[in-house]
């Protein structure tokens, strides 16, 4: 399998003008009283609210709870492109993200950091990939993906568990 790499020559060429790379990522948010917050992003609209316990509604999920589940959407994103690219077939992809925050941070009731302490993500994946593709297929995915890198870069202990069936000997 060949992995898609730049040549140093455009790598450098690249490295000086990094800027014409970088994409915005923008959204607006509009409080709306009771821990509820109406976000708009490219045209698209979603709440963040929180349980009743916290003074919410419990209407929408939590910003937690979407950070959560754009790591899903995300990984899942990235797994469709470097399958793509390597020429590998998807037949399904599920995930499931588990993630553990200390509250304490939030509440100001401890010194402690309030965002994730531990990510657990499992990747279940249904492909026909032969197995001496899978290790550099699943690298890339983890290397490319922003979400997981985000989380990572952050000092949250994160674990990625892939689960894939379909597999050639």
């Amino acid at each position: 399998m060949t992995v898609p790499t730049v040549s140093n020559d455009v790598a450098n060429i690249e490295e000086a003008d990094a800027s014409q790379w970088l994409k915005s990522v923008r959204a607006t948010g509009t409080w709306e009283g009771s821990m509820t917050t109406l976000v708009e992003t490219r045209g698209f609209t979603f709440r963040t609210d929180e349980p009743v316990a916290v003074g919410g509604n419990n209407q929408s999920p939590t910003p937690m709870q979407y950070v959560v589940g754009a790591v899903n959407g995300c990984v899942t994103v990235v797994i469709e492109a470097v399958a793509g690219e390597l020429g590998i077939a998807v037949e399904k992809i599920d995930t499931i993200s588990h993630a553990r925050q200390d509250v304490r941070g939030f509440r100001g009731t401890a010194d402690v950091s309030p965002h994730f302490k531990t990510f657990t993500l499992e990747v279940h994946l249904r492909t026909p990939v032969p197995e001496s593709e899978l290790d550099v297929f699943k690298a890339q995915v983890e290397k490319r993906c922003p979400a997981i890198n985000l989380v990572r870069d952050a000092g949250v202990d994160f674990d990625l568990v892939w689960q894939v069936s379909g597999v050639k000997a």
